[in-house]
C-alpha cells in the first residue's frame, strides 16, 4: 500500500513539475471516518530548486470523472475560495482522477461537539453563517462546473417527488403515498430560487481548526438549486445522527447573514425527512441490517421521529422493528 502511494505521488509531482524529485512520505494512514475508502493521509516532504515542501496532505481518488471534475473546479475557484475556507489543491491527475490536497488540521464538528459542549451554540452559529456564505456565491461564476443533472431548477421538484412515489409504491402501504401527496400539495405555492448548494453539508464535512476557522470538505454532491434543499438536508442529517438542538442557532445565524426569513422551509424539511426515512423502510421489512455501524439504531429512530413530526402518521411496523432492536422512544 505505502509503495503504491509513494509511486503515485512521485509520478504526480514529476508530471506537474516536469523534473525528477525525491519525496519522503511519513505517518501514512487511511481514512477511517465516514464511509470513504479512497482517501489516504500522510506527511509529504520534497525539494526542488531550493524550495522545500513539507506538509500534511490528503490523497483522494475519485470513482467518477464527473465527481472529480466538479470538486476540482470548486476547490480551484476564486469565487469559492475567496468566500469560504476550503482545502488547497496542490496537484491533480485528471486521467487517473486523483487529487493531492491540503490536510486541514482540526476537529470535525461532531468531534468538536463532543469535546466542547459549552461552546456548541457558537459553533452552530458558525455552521449556519458558513452555509449562508456558500449560498451567497455568484452562480454565474460557478455554473459551468456543473452538468445539466446538477441544475435543479423548479421542475426538479416534480421529478424528485415522482422518484419517491416509485420507491414507496413497492412498500404496499398507502400511508406512504398519502403522505407524499400531502407534501406535493404543500409545494404548489412555493417559489424557487437558485444558489450554489454543497449537497452534503453536515458535521463530518466541516472542520473547526485550532484558529476557530470552519472549513468545508467534500464537494462531490454540489449542485445549483434552491437553498432550502441544502438547509433541510443539513437539518435532517444533523438531527438523525446527533439529535442536537442546533436548528435555532444555525437558522438564526443564517438568516442574520442573509437578512431575510426562510419561507416555506417546512415543505423542504418534510420532503427531506420523508426521503431519509423511506430509504430505511426495507430494513424494517426484513432486509439485512448487519451493516449498520456499531449496530446502533438510534439514527433510524430519529429519522422515524422526523417522519412522524412532519407527516402526523405513525407506522406500527416501524415501531415494532425499533422495539425489537432495543430502541425505546416516546412520540
Amino acid at each position: 500500500m505505502s509503495e503504491e502511494i509513494y509511486k503515485t505521488v512521485e509520478q504526480l509531482i514529476k508530471e506537474t513539475k516536469r523534473k525528477e524529485t525525491v519525496i519522503e512520505i511519513n505517518n501514512l494512514q487511511t481514512n477511517k471516518d465516514g464511509f470513504s475508502n479512497d482517501i489516504t493521509m500522510f506527511h509529504l516532504t520534497y525539494s526542488q530548486g531550493g524550495d522545500i515542501f513539507s506538509n500534511e496532505v490528503v490523497l483522494k481518488k475519485f470513482s467518477e470523472n464527473v465527481k472529480f471534475n466538479k470538486e476540482l473546479n470548486i476547490l480551484r475557484s476564486k469565487a469559492v475560495n475567496s468566500t469560504i475556507n476550503i482545502p488547497t489543491v496542490y496537484f491533480e491527475d485528471k486521467e487517473k482522477r486523483i487529487m493531492l490536497m491540503e490536510l486541514v488540521k482540526g476537529a470535525t464538528l461532531d468531534k468538536y461537539y463532543l469535546a466542547n459542549p459549552e461552546d456548541m451554540q457558537s459553533a452552530f452559529r458558525k455552521f449556519g453563517v458558513t452555509l449562508a456564505q456558500v449560498h451567497s456565491i455568484c452562480t454565474d461564476r460557478v455554473r459551468n462546473f456543473f452538468t445539466d443533472n446538477d441544475l435543479r431548477q423548479e421542475v426538479y421538484i416534480d421529478f424528485y417527488i415522482e422518484s419517491l412515489k416509485n420507491r414507496v409504491a413497492k412498500f404496499e402501504d398507502p400511508v406512504y403515498i398519502n403522505c407524499l401527496q400531502n407534501i406535493s400539495d404543500m409545494f404548489k405555492t412555493v417559489s424557487f430560487t437558485e444558489v450554489l448548494n454543497h449537497g452534503d453539508y453536515h458535521f463530518w464535512n466541516t472542520i473547526i481548526t485550532d484558529e476557530n476557522s470552519l472549513y468545508i470538505l467534500d464537494w462531490e454532491k454540489a449542485f445549483i438549486g434552491d437553498p432550502r434543499y441544502d438547509i433541510a438536508n443539513t437539518l435532517v442529517l444533523g438531527y438523525s445522527w446527533f439529535g442536537t438542538s442546533f436548528k435555532e442557532p444555525m437558522l438564526g445565524a443564517y438568516q442574520n447573514i442573509t437578512n431575510k426569513k426562510i419561507e416555506n422551509l417546512e415543505c423542504f424539511e418534510a420532503l427531506s425527512s420523508f426521503d431519509s426515512f423511506t430509504k430505511m423502510v426495507p430494513l424494517i421489512k426484513g432486509a439485512d441490517d448487519s451493516h449498520i455501524r456499531d449496530r446502533s439504531f438510534e439514527w433510524l429512530k430519529r429519522r422515524y421521529e422526523l417522519f412522524v413530526r412532519h407527516n402526523g402518521k405513525r407506522i406500527n411496523e416501524a415501531e415494532e422493528y425499533l422495539f425489537s432492536k432495543g430502541v425505546s422512544f416516546i412520540i
